[in-house]
Order: structure tokens, then C-alpha cells, then sequence
């Protein structure tokens, strides 16, 4: 119907609009301009954030009333949880190889855009309508990393010495394939699931809201990793 495809395209238009593929933290990458050491350290903030996302995967999962929904939900916990290969432990081992032993991950201090990606996280899960809050967090943010991630993967061989089969990496080029399959299926369900004038607005406006609090949290990356500084001065590189 051309209703829900005009839906569709606004969800689009509202991750776009600060999608993290346009961060200058990024591009940087993509050129050969970081050290291992700035670049695992977006992996070690993304530890922390893909912690809570898994916890707000898993209140979702407890309080949706739908059982097709539900069952997609524990299917990308299964995935990142898959015992042959923890997500979070591909996480950790790019980490280590750009110079972070565990013990650095786990204890690291959050840096404050982190944090509030993480606390508005869970005020999307508790206070909103599910349908809202899980199109935000599975097209708003989850969705981003397909897009993201091909030149850091292109990166790899050609300025920081890694294979492309290097174990350390996998972590990239595996979310490309799932995020992909998961922000097909966000569309989705935001699509049958919204069905009302009033959850499509509220869904349009928490995407805009999921894709800008990412956007802060990679220039707290920028600020932090290139100039060691954690105010909340916003990047203008273009």
C-alpha cells in the first residue's frame, strides 16, 4: 500500500539523516588515518553498548504481547549468544588485537555520549510502546552497520596489515550479513506492527532520535580517541 511504503521511506529518511556511515570517525578508518589503538577503542565503547542492547533485546523479548515478534527477537539473541562464536567474544578479540586486554574492556569508563546512548536505550524500552521501541533500536541503530562497515573491512588489508581471514576482523564483516537480515526484518515488522497514524509518527520520531544519539556517541569517540577529550563539543569535519 503507498501509505506503509511512505512510512517505510520516512523510517529511512529518519536513520539517514545522522546515519554514523557520514561520521568524519569513520572516514578516517576507511583511509588508514587511525592506530589500532583509536580504532579498538570503538569496540571497547561498543562492548558496553552492545551489552545493553542485548538487555533491551531481552526486556523486549519479556514484555512483547506477539509471539512472531518474540520469536524473531530470541533468534538475534541466539545469534549474538551462539556458544561457536560469541559476538561479544569477536568484540574482545579485535579488541586484544589492536592492543586492550579484557580486563581494559570490562573496566573501561564510559564515556559520557555512550552513556547517554545507553540510558535513552532503556527509557525507549520501558517507556514507550514496543512497536515504537523496537523499530528504533533494530533500524535506528541496528540497521546502520551494513553501510558502516564495508570500507573499515576494505581497510583492513590495505592499510593496517590484516587479512581479510585474520580471525581479529571477523567481527565486521559477519555484521554486515547479519545486521542486514535483522534491519530487513525491523522494516518488517515496523510495517505490520505500527499500524496506526499515531505509532508510525511515534516510530519515525524515535529512529531520528536512535540514529542522532548514535551520531553523539561516535563524536564523543572522535573527541575522545583523536584529541583525549570527553566534553560534548560536536564535530563539524565534513
Amino acid at each position: 500500500m503507498p501509505a506503509t511504503h511512505t512510512f517505510v521511506e520516512q523510517l529511512r529518511q529518519a536513520r539517514d539523516a545522522t546515519h554514523s556511515k557520514n561520521h568524519p570517525y569513520f572516514r578516517k578508518w576507511a583511509q588508514g588515518e587511525l592506530t589500532k589503538t583509536q580504532m579498538g577503542f570503538y569496540l571497547v565503547m561498543h562492548y558496553h553498548f552492545v551489552t545493553e542492547y542485548l538487555n533491551w533485546l531481552a526486556h523486549m523479548w519479556a514484555h512483547c504481547p506477539v509471539e512472531e515478534v518474540k520469536h524473531h527477537i530470541l533468534e538475534n539473541l541466539a545469534e549474538e549468544e551462539d556458544p561457536r562464536d560469541r559476538h561479544m567474544d569477536m568484540i574482545l578479540d579485535f579488541c586484544a588485537a589492536c592492543g586492550y586486554t579484557r580486563a581494559e574492556v570490562l573496566g573501561a569508563a564510559i564515556l559520557p555520549w555512550t552513556e547517554a546512548l545507553t540510558d535513552w536505550g532503556w527509557r525507549v524500552v520501558t517507556q514507550r510502546p514496543w512497536q515504537v521501541a523496537l523499530t528504533a533500536l533494530i533500524i535506528g541503530l541496528e540497521s546502520q552497520p551494513p553501510e558502516i562497515y564495508p570500507p573499515l573491512v576494505a581497510s583492513f588489508p590495505k592499510h593496517y596489515g590484516w587479512s581479510l581471514n585474520d580471525p581479529a576482523v571477523r567481527f565486521f564483516a559477519g555484521h554486515v550479513e547479519a545486521d542486514t537480515v535483522h534491519g530487513a526484518r525491523g522494516f518488517k515488522i515496523a510495517e505490520k506492527y505500527c499500524d496506526a497514524l499515531e505509532l508510525q509518527a511515534a516510530a519515525v520520531a524515535a529512529v531520528a532520535a536512535a540514529s542522532h544519539k548514535r551520531w553523539q556517541h561516535m563524536n564523543g569517540l572522535y573527541w575522545y580517541t583523536l584529541y583525549g577529550r570527553t566534553d560534548d563539543t560536536p564535530t563539524d569535519e565534513g
